[in-house]
C-alpha cells in the first residue's frame, strides 16, 4: 500500500533495545483491508512521543489515518513521566476521519505508578479542554471517525475530558493492556462523552437521549478489551465545572462483538449523580460481555474523606451500568459472563439478557447482578 507519509523519527531508538520488557508488542493488523491510502503519521523516540497535537483547528482526513507511536512514558533515572499519545486534540479542535483510523501505541516503559494523574499521559486518542475560553458548544472539542477504527494502546484507548466528544461509528476494535499500579481504560470520560459502534454523535448525549433505544439497520462489529471509566474530576488541577453529564454509549449488536473489562462510575459510587452520568450498553444478538476488572484499580483524592462523611466513596465496588439494553427476543439476548468478585449493578434493564455466573466467590446467597428497574427479562445461568 502507498501511504501519504509524515514521519518524525527519534535518533535514539537503539536505546530501547536495552529495556527488558516492552508493553504493547503485538502482531500487525491487516490495515490494508479496512482503508485505502490513509495518511501515515509516525513518531518514534526514547521519551515523549505525540503523533498529532492540535489546538483549536479543523482537520479532515478523507482517505483515512494511520498513527504509529513508539515512546517511553517513564524515565527511571530522572523519575519523570512523558506523554506518549497518538492523537492529542484540545481547545475546540474538530477532527473528522473518513475511511477508517488505526492507532498503534507502544511504550517501552509506561508511567505505571499509583498516581491518579497517570491516565492523562497515555492514550490512543485524547480529546480535552473544550470551551476553554468561552462556554459555547461551538468551542467543544470533537473527534469523529467514520469507518473501521483499530486502536492498540499501552494506556487508554480513547479519552474525552471537559466538553470533548469522541464518536467511533465502527466497526471498532480497541485493545489495552492491564497495569499493575495505574488505572487505564479502553474508554474514559470526564465531563465529556464517547460513542463506540454508534452513529449517534457523542456531543448529543444526555441522560435521556443516551438511554433511548437507537434505531439501527445493521450493527457493526465492536470488540473492546479494557475497562470503561466515568470519572468525576472535581479535584486538583483544572477541576471540571460540573455543567453536564459524562456518558459512554457502546453498542455490542453482533454475535462476534465482545467486551472484556469492568465499568467504574464514580458518580454512582459516591451517590452524587445529578446528570445521571454513566454507561449505556447495548448487548444483543448473542454479543458477549466478560465482566472482570482489568489491572489496577483507581487511586484518587477525596475518597477517604467522602467515605468517612457519607459511607460512600469513589472506588470500584462493582461494574455499574446506567442502562443495559438486551435483545428483542430470548433468541437474540446478549450474554454476560460474570467473572468479577464484585456484583454488577444495572439501573435500568431493557430487553433480554442472559448472565452466566462464573464468580470465583459465588454462593447461593449472593446474586451476580442487581437490577434496580427491570423492564426486560434477565436469565441467570450457573
Amino acid at each position: 500500500m502507498n501511504y501519504k507519509r509524515n514521519v518524525l523519527a527519534g535518533l535514539v531508538m537503539a536505546c530501547l533495545s536495552t529495556v527488558p520488557f516492552v508493553y504493547g508488542a503485538s502482531a500487525e493488523v491487516g490495515f490494508q483491508q479496512v482503508v485505502t491510502q490513509p495518511e501515515l503519521i509516525e513518531v518514534s523516540t526514547a521519551g515523549r512521543a505525540v503523533a498529532m497535537r492540535k489546538y483549536h483547528e479543523v482537520l479532515n482526513y478523507p482517505e483515512g489515518l494511520h498513527i504509529k507511536v513508539n515512546g517511553v512514558g517513564y524515565d527511571t533515572v530522572q523519575q519523570k513521566h512523558h506523554n506518549v499519545t497518538g492523537i492529542y486534540v484540545l481547545d475546540g479542535t474538530k477532527l473528522t476521519v473518513y475511511k477508517g483510523l488505526q492507532v498503534d501505541l507502544s511504550n517501552a516503559h509506561p508511567y505505571d505508578q499509583a498516581d491518579e494523574m497517570a491516565h492523562y499521559y497515555m492514550s490512543g486518542i485524547y480529546a480535552g479542554f473544550g470551551r476553554k475560553q468561552i462556554n459555547d458548544p461551538k468551542y467543544d472539542t470533537k473527534v469523529v471517525v467514520h469507518g473501521p477504527t483499530v486502536i492498540r494502546a499501552v494506556g487508554n484507548g480513547v479519552q474525552a475530558n471537559k466538553d470533548s466528544y469522541i464518536t467511533l461509528d465502527g466497526p471498532v476494535k480497541i485493545e489495552t493492556v492491564p497495569f499493575k499500579q495505574a488505572d487505564v481504560y479502553a474508554a474514559i470520560v470526564e465531563e465529556g462523552s464517547i460513542g463506540i459502534g454508534t452513529n449517534r454523535l457523542a456531543d448529543t448525549y444526555t441522560s435521556t437521549t443516551i438511554s433511548s433505544v437507537e434505531q439501527v439497520d445493521q450493527y457493526p462489529t465492536v470488540q473492546v478489551t479494557g475497562n470503561l471509566g466515568v470519572l468525576n474530576k472535581n479535584y486538583g488541577l483544572n477541576p471540571n465545572p460540573g455543567r453536564h453529564g459524562s456518558y459512554i454509549a457502546m453498542n455490542l449488536g453482533t454475535k462476534d462483538s465482545n467486551w472484556t473489562g469492568g465499568a467504574l462510575n464514580e458518580f454512582a459510587e459516591s451517590g452524587n449523580n445529578p446528570y445521571q452520568s454513566g454507561v449505556t450498553l447495548e448487548l444483543k444478538n448473542q454479543a458477549t460481555w466478560h465482566n472482570r476488572w482489568m489491572g489496577a484499580k483507581r487511586h484518587r483524592s477525596g475518597h477517604e474523606e467522602l467515605l468517612l462523611a457519607t459511607g460512600k466513596g469513589y472506588t470500584f465496588t462493582g461494574s455499574h451500568i446506567q442502562t443495559l439494553i438486551g435483545g428483542d427476543t430470548p433468541e437474540t439476548a446478549g450474554i454476560i459472563y460474570q467473572e468479577d468478585t464484585e456484583p454488577i449493578v444495572v439501573d435500568v434493564l431493557q430487553g433480554y439478557v442472559k448472565i452466566v455466573d462464573r464468580r470465583p466467590n459465588a454462593t447461593n446467597t449472593t446474586a451476580p447482578i442487581r437490577v434496580i428497574s427491570n423492564r426486560g427479562q434477565l436469565t441467570i445461568l450457573k
